[in-house]
């Protein structure tokens, strides 16, 4: 491999991806693992030593793409603008015992009472009151919010630096496309995930479904314009100039749809749907889940979704969307009968269990590697990786990840 040009190997892998996705047999099985945090482990570069030097944030996340075989990087670096949020005294992301791991607190500050305010106007009430109360510094007088303002200027910067650092670090030297490319946080999910919290919002939605389900609705047109912002900022690395101008200045300044890449795709973790009955899915997320998904197919771009837990019958749904609209990746739901119910309508991800990688021997590892790669392949529409991201240091032993990815490379011609 190293023998070949370095945007050859880069260009080989990238079309092996894009091929995957649209349902095309690619020459490999493409293999991958889902990893973050992780990689500081690995590397030896504590979390907090990531945040303070950007070049020990770049040490910390490329050591593991030259030791183990990547057809792709599930993101360059911290997903997470860690140092806004401490730069604003927030304490909703802190740092675990152990150095690397990165935990997060439930701090949900919206009442049942803001509904309407945030319903009437959503980005309004997320600055003038949800802001506030998150960042204790932006709850202050005019003077000290615009003293905390400046404050988080330089993380920000730092941020979108670092981001495009490694990608082109990634691209250029460890020849490893990064396949995340964009955020798109479900209208269903915020207030889950950032506004009520997980007790509220189920809460909310057996007690005032339909001020909830109002609210979902009205939500949709924020997550859609903070998802094309977050798509142009992690898709530009490896986009034209003309590309990133053309979207800036439509997309953000004017008033046209955005025009997304085919890859990298934008990533959806879906985090509500275990936790919902079929009648719930089918009345608050799945309307705005369909939504955001034809937009993207619309435009250009593919949605990499992540069906978090156990989705069920609720996979069926997807049939309803635009053939190879997604890229699936499938966590506690059986694989190879996902693929099958998908029709070979969508590419699917996983395959490999967090818990082999941590536990099993290396023969036992490739063997699985095996039984999966054999069960799965045919007729394309796969990509091989592990079923969970790899977060603690010791969510896996380092040489089952290098055995199981090289088997797969090598085992998985078509």
């Amino acid at each position: 491999m190293f023998g070949k040009n370095r945007l050859e190997v880069y260009n080989q892998k990238h079309q092996r991806l894009i091929d995957a996705a649209a349902g095309r047999i690619p020459d490999r099985v493409p293999v991958t693992a889902l990893v973050e945090t992780f990689a500081l482990a690995y590397s030896g570069v504590t979390l907090k030593e990531s945040q303070e030097s950007m070049i020990k944030h770049l040490k910390g996340y490329k050591k593991i793409y030259e030791d183990v075989y990547f057809d792709c990087a599930f993101t360059p670096c911290m997903s997470h603008a860690l140092n806004f949020g401490w730069a604003l005294d927030s304490d909703v992301f802190f740092i675990s015992d152990d150095g690397y791991t990165l935990q997060h607190k439930e701090y949900c500050p919206m009442t049942e009472d803001d509904y309407e305010a945030l319903i009437e106007n959503p980005l309004e009430w997320i600055i003038n009151e949800f802001m506030p109360r998150r960042y204790p510094k932006l709850n202050a007088s005019n003077a000290e919010q615009l003293k905390a303002f400046k404050k988080t200027l330089i993380p920000v910067i730092k941020f979108a630096g670092q981001l495009m650092l490694n990608t082109t670090y990634f691209k250029q030297v460890l020849q490893v496309p990064v396949m995340v490319g964009g955020s798109a946080e479900m209208p269903c999910d915020m207030p889950f995930d950032y506004l009520r919290g997980f007790k509220s919002t189920l809460t909310d939605i057996r007690r005032r479904p339909d001020i909830y389900e109002k609210a979902v609705n009205t939500l949709l047109d924020f997550c859609l314009d903070v998802m094309t912002m977050t798509h142009i900022l992690m898709a530009s690395p490896t986009s034209s100039p003309a590309w990133l101008l053309d979207n800036v200045i439509h997309s953000v300044i004017g008033s046209r749809r955005p025009r997304y890449k085919e890859f990298p795709w934008i990533f959806n973790p879906a985090h509500m749907p275990p936790f919902l009955s079929p009648e719930q899915f089918d009345r608050f997320y799945w309307p705005t889940y369909k939504a955001m998904v034809e937009f993207i197919h619309e435009n250009g771009g593919k949605m990499f979704t992540l069906l978090e837990g156990n989705w069920g019958k609720n996979v069926d749904r997807l049939l309803e969307l635009p053939d190879h609209s997604c890229v699936v990746m499938v966590e506690n739901d059986n694989l190879a009968d996902v693929k099958k119910r998908l029709e070979n309508k969508f590419c699917v991800m996983g395959g490999m269990p967090l818990a082999m990688l941590r536990d099993s021997t290396v023969q036992e590892c490739v063997d699985h590697a095996k039984k999966v790669v054999d069960e799965m392949a045919p007729g394309g529409n796969f990509i091989f990786c592990n079923d969970k991201v790899l977060l603690a240091p010791g969510d896996a032993q380092i040489k089952n990840l290098q055995a199981v990815n090289q088997f797969v490379h090598v085992y998985g011609q078509y």
